[in-house]
């Protein structure tokens, strides 16, 4: 039993260091967006947008949040919100799958 534990332990340590081989991440939405500054004078005024111009979404304690980011950081920044998704998708997987070997163990150590 304990043998079966530490197995199931080390395994879970080797996955959880896998997720860590995700980072960087970021928690977010990235939005492209056509703004208008305001200016009286400026061709926005009259319906030609600047943009696309990249703004990083993201909630914090309960409250929207958003940064602007460089045109040259997109890139980067999408392959961190790729990992971030990737990450949670996989943390799921492995604590589900904790999960039900919890509920096998303590299965096994009813019927013994």
């Amino acid at each position: 039993m304990a043998a079966n534990t530490q197995l199931r332990s080390h395994k879970g340590q080797a996955q959880f260091q896998a997720l860590a081989r995700l980072l960087p991440m970021v928690s977010g939405s990235l939005v492209e967006q056509s703004v208008t500054c305001g200016k009286s004078g400026c061709r926005c005024a009259r319906g030609q947008k600047h943009g696309p111009l990249y703004y990083l979404y993201w909630k914090e304690q309960g409250k929207s949040r958003s940064l602007y980011v460089p045109r040259e950081r997109v890139g980067e920044l999408r392959r961190q919100i790729q990992n971030y998704r990737q990450f949670r998708k996989k943390l799921t997987e492995l604590l589900l799958h904790q999960l039900g070997d919890w509920q096998r163990t303590l299965q096994e150590e009813r019927r013994r």
